[in-house]
């Protein structure tokens, strides 16, 4: 689906974003990419989706290079960024100029997505909310049927039954052929429906692997006395307790706190390399 090699992306020389940047993507999973903010997220979508033309390496989509745009790519790949800067339109037309772009594009699952949201179609989009804005697009976009959606911080502007509304949509749209792609720094907001977890820290991929994966692989949350000291990984000791990642040595599979998965591998992007490429 996604294949990255040896990528060299910068706006200034002098502050790269990344530099040998590799990471492979494949068909048929929810994936979450998580970062700080200013990490390059954002970038990388670019990059993914044919905006952005890196200095250096590849990074091909469906086979084919991505900065190359053609239209057997573009018709399957959508990316829903930034909102703010929207057609002087309303969502109705918005969605009859665009459609047809895409070949799968479901008008059902359309009206199907504004209703739950509660979203206006006929309103212009310059003039609706930060929030309706992301329901808009976020509703054009899972009607498109693409095989590679892009979604950067799809829950900024989003309330909470709004974002039990799009977990409820992405899980009823997923299939099989698809692959969703989530870059955020709001761990637990759409964490329940990935199943692969992507970490960038400091322009390097410092995970990529399955839920399932992590899950034989690591235990969250042990009380640290419990915890043979060879086998700890990171600790945060917070007001009342203390949170701890340690290997997973009974192989049953646990529950994953994302947000001190993300704590533990980038402060510990050399033992999580070590313990992920084991066995694999």
């Amino acid at each position: 689906m996604i294949e990255i090699k040896n990528l060299e992306f910068h706006y200034s020389r002098k502050r790269p974003i990344y530099n040998d940047l590799g990471v492979s993507i494949k068909e048929g999973s929810i994936c979450g990419l998580l970062g700080l903010n200013g990490a390059g997220k954002t970038t990388l979508l670019n990059v993914i989706a044919g905006f952005l033309i890196p200095q250096n390496g590849t990074c091909k989509v469906f086979g084919m290079e991505a900065s190359e745009r053609k239209p057997e790519m573009l018709q399957e790949v959508f990316i829903v960024s930034d909102t703010s800067d929207l057609p002087y339109i309303n969502l109705n037309t918005f969605c009859k100029t665009y459609a047809d772009f895409y070949p799968r594009f479901d008008h059902d699952f359309f009206n199907h997505c504004v209703s739950e949201f509660k979203v206006s179609t006929k309103n212009r989009l310059i003039s609706l909310s930060l929030g309706d804005k992301r329901k808009a697009m976020l509703s054009f976009a899972l009607s498109t049927r693409c095989r590679l959606l892009l979604l950067d911080e799809p829950t900024n502007g989003l309330d909470i039954p709004s974002k039990s509304v799009l977990k409820k949509l992405i899980a009823e749209s997923f299939n099989e052929k698809q692959t969703i792609l989530i870059a955020t720094h709001q761990l637990r907001d759409l964490s329940n429906l990935m199943d692969r977890i992507i970490i960038e820290h400091h322009g390097r991929i410092v995970l990529n692997e399955s839920i399932d994966c992590i899950s034989e692989k690591l235990l969250f949350g042990v009380n640290e006395h419990l915890i043979p000291k060879e086998d700890l990984i990171y600790l945060s000791e917070g007001l009342t307790k203390y949170e701890t990642v340690s290997v997973n040595r009974t192989k049953e599979q646990g529950q994953i706190d994302v947000e001190l998965l993300f704590a533990a591998a980038t402060a510990n992007p050399n033992e999580f390399k070590a313990i992920f490429t084991l066995e694999n």
